[in-house]
């Protein structure tokens, strides 16, 4: 039924629109949308219903406002469109509008040789951040924030009010009514989101769900992250809606205060216009992939799309100063805005004296140290009570099965400390899972500087997180003088940087050239040029890192720009690293030690003034345990500078240790610089790191690899890591280590 009624939307939208004008398209998609799914929720709540009676079994059944219903009245084909949908609609089997209306916004639209077509894709999706959450996980965290409410000591108030202020198709209301039916308690259901058709199938739902008796709800159509910035009605924020402007401020709705729950799953979207995403609507695929050709398409647009284009980017300008300058949002309204976090301060402060909010948020929320100041308010102050935290391995939501995203209990009067559950992929009774107890005060002794959760998914992982911190300092301490850096931005140094080599250039090196120990890990030599610039490109691996190639860069910055940008560090060596990392890699930190020399984003790098203490932190960034620990720790992709400051690491002084090592006796420090001097023994740009520093030979029998095992033993050392813990580790890297060779090795 889906694919014909979309059929029926898109004769409507090519029919009734100016293919050539995008907010023509954009409204008359709306409108055939709209009623579409008006016909189908209207005989869902009553059965058989004649086109002409439609729009009045809606206004009887308070699925809409008058005067909305008035506005759509005076569209071009309305009534023939509605004609058309009814009969399409027949009388079929049962079906489930809401259901319908998910699988409806899985196919985006595009305009294309003046049609509206329908086809596979996300973008309107991502837009409305709507990915609806299952009925069943809804209900379970609306009854249990219920429950924890009523389970207070001197509640006062005789009936409850919930709000879900991104309520979508209705779940967690549904679940509010009928959890409060259960609990004989009486309550007022409220409910907001900027999609018109998502509020229309809620107020559905409800009348369904009530047995179609008047019921004590209100559910509005605006974006509540603008409370107070528009001063636009009910048919003004519907015309901002029906041309998808969602954040302009005309949008703006006050959800109202004092609220004893709040519920919902929030959009988990980046505040943010996305240029690619709109175009795909209105221009071929392969116009307006890259920034250059988007810009010069928007020169070459006719005046009317023009301003379409301005308006929106212009709603996304304003609304971030609205959000940055809102005390609501004083302590989420940062870096780079993500509506998930922006509606739980919005859910705290909604909050009466007892409220409690129940909410599903990306783990970001706890983890990411751009809501460092928020989540230490939240656990200092006890507001956060209990987290709950998933992974999607079993594809709870939609999206990609890597995603991890928590569900956080908020409470307004609290006094205890909050409690943990981790590494969950189921939802049913998910409250009943062991939970352990974590403190601020412990929280902000594992990550001083951020006060974020750690990484970790068990509560072994947690103690012996606890057991480092307490014995060993920290990077941040260790090494205060070190100097970090990022230092060439391929975007935005992009005028002086060439594709080709030249006099008065130097070649910039990437991220995928270094490994462990090597800078010389691969190069573009030989990869064409359409695959060499290519997004995403790849290097070729170089076979032999201790043979004579070394890699062949892409890109060439102009010497006094690179000796401007470089200026505040020494001549000399660095330890740099792969920024762009993730957790689930065969290795995580991926380190080496590089001469002084361009380094793109992808590459960050630190320098001190020592290069023994150089060696010292290489062979530490290197070893399985550190990268154990950034595992424990790495939230997202970028491997950032703030995290290694908060990492354990082992003090200055226990490196003039000597110990016995494969029968050769002499302090930590030799043994490690025996090793790594080993291992770039062929590459000759290095010999200058060397110079003066004390080593022995090493036997030419053992291989890098087992070389490397070595470094890590030693590590483990400095750190008081037994061998048993150490396997154990060594176990945990096995897309590293074979099981033969950490059999063998540890």
């Amino acid at each position: 039924m889906l694919i014909r009624l979309q059929n029926k939307i898109s004769d409507y939208v090519t029919k009734q629109a100016d293919m050539e004008d995008w907010k023509s398209i954009r409204e008359h998609y709306f409108y055939a949308s709209y009623l579409t799914f008006l016909t189908l929720t209207v005989c869902e709540t009553n059965g058989y219903v004649l086109p002409q009676d439609i729009m009045g079994a809606a206004l009887e059944y308070r699925l809409e406002e008058p005067e909305v219903l008035e506005w759509f009245r005076k569209i071009p084909g309305e009534e023939l469109f509605l004609k058309e949908i009814r009969a399409e609609i027949g009388t079929p089997e049962p079906y489930e509008t809401n259901l319908l209306y998910q699988e409806f916004l899985s196919s985006d639209f595009s305009a294309e040789d003046g049609k509206f077509l329908f086809g596979a894709g996300k973008d309107s999706r991502d837009v409305l951040g709507s990915y609806y959450t299952q009925e069943e996980f809804a209900y379970e965290i609306t009854r249990k924030a219920i429950e924890d409410y009523l389970n207070q000591k001197n509640l006062q108030r005789k009936k409850i009010r919930i709000i879900d202020t991104s309520c979508g198709g209705g779940a967690f209301l549904i679940a509010a009514i009928r959890c409060l039916k259960e609990l004989n308690v009486q309550g007022d259901i409220y409910g907001c989101d900027v999609d018109p058709v998502a509020i229309l199938i809620t107020r559905a739902r409800i009348v369904k769900e009530t047995g179609c008796q008047p019921c004590e709800s209100s559910v509005k159509l605006g974006n509540p992250l603008m409370p107070s910035a528009g001063n636009g009605n009910m048919i003004r924020r519907l015309e901002m809606a029906a041309v998808g402007r969602f954040y302009n401020k005309d949008m703006g709705l006050d959800p109202g205060v004092s609220f004893d729950i709040v519920v919902g799953n929030p959009p988990w979207e980046k505040l943010r216009f996305e240029e690619k995403k709109f175009f795909s609507h209105y221009v071929k695929e392969n116009i307006g992939g890259t920034k250059k050709e988007r810009k010069e398409l928007l020169e070459k647009l006719v005046p009317v799309n023009q301003e379409f284009y301005e308006k929106i980017a212009e709603d996304y300008t304003e609304v971030k100063k609205i959000v940055k300058n809102a005390p609501v949002f004083f302590r989420t309204g940062c870096g780079e805005l993500n509506t998930y976090a922006l509606f739980t301060e919005l859910s705290l402060n909604l909050l009466g004296e007892k409220g409690i909010a129940g909410l599903i948020v990306k783990s970001s929320l706890v983890k990411m140290p751009v809501y460092h100041e928020f989540f230490r308010y939240l656990t200092e102050k006890k507001k956060i009570y209990e987290l709950y935290q998933f992974h999607n391995r079993k594809k709870i939501f939609s999206i990609d099965s890597r995603e991890q995203f928590s569900v956080i209990f908020l409470k307004q009067e609290n006094y205890s400390d909050m409690k943990v559950a981790l590494n969950l992929d189921d939802f049913r009774r998910f409250y009943l899972q062991e939970k352990m107890e974590l403190s601020y005060e412990m929280i902000n002794l594992i990550n001083p500087d951020t006060g974020m959760m750690p990484n970790i998914s068990n509560n072994e992982e947690w103690k012996r997180l606890v057991s480092f911190y307490m014995n060993h300092p920290l990077f941040g301490k260790v090494y205060e003088d070190c100097r970090f850096g990022r230092l060439v931005h391929l975007t935005n140094h992009s005028e002086y940087i060439e594709r080709k080599a030249g006099n008065g250039y130097e070649a910039v090196y990437e991220g995928k050239f270094i490994e462990l120990y090597t800078a010389k890990y691969a190069t573009y030599a030989g990869i064409c040029e359409i695959d060499r610039y290519k997004n995403k490109a790849s290097a070729r691996v170089i076979e032999n890192p201790e043979g004579k190639e070394y890699p062949e860069a892409r890109y060439f910055i102009r010497e006094d720009i690179w000796r401007n940008l470089s200026k505040n560090y020494q001549k000399g060596y660095v330890v740099a690293w792969r920024s762009l990392t993730s957790a689930t890699n065969r290795r995580t930190m991926l380190a080496t030690a590089l001469p002084l020399l361009p380094t793109c984003q992808s590459i960050q790098l630190l320098q001190l003034r020592d290069n023994q203490k150089m060696l010292h932190i290489l062979a530490v960034f290197n070893s399985i345990v550190f990268d154990y620990f950034v595992r424990l720790k790495m939230v997202g992709l970028d491997l950032t500078q703030t995290m290694i400051r908060q990492l354990p690491v082992p003090a200055e002084e226990v490196y003039q240790e000597v110990i016995e090592y494969n029968g050769i006796t002499e302090s930590f420090e030799v043994h490690l610089n025996s090793r790594i001097i080993k291992l770039y023994e062929h590459d000759e740009r290095m010999n200058g790191l060397f110079a003066g520093i004390r080593h022995y030979d090493l036997a030419d029998s053992y291989g890098r690899k087992e070389i490397i095992a070595q470094i890590d033993h030693l590590v483990a050392r400095l750190y008081g890591i037994s061998r048993s813990q150490l396997k154990e580790i060594a176990a945990s890297f096995d897309k590293y280590y074979t099981e033969k060779e950490w059999k063998s090795w540890f």
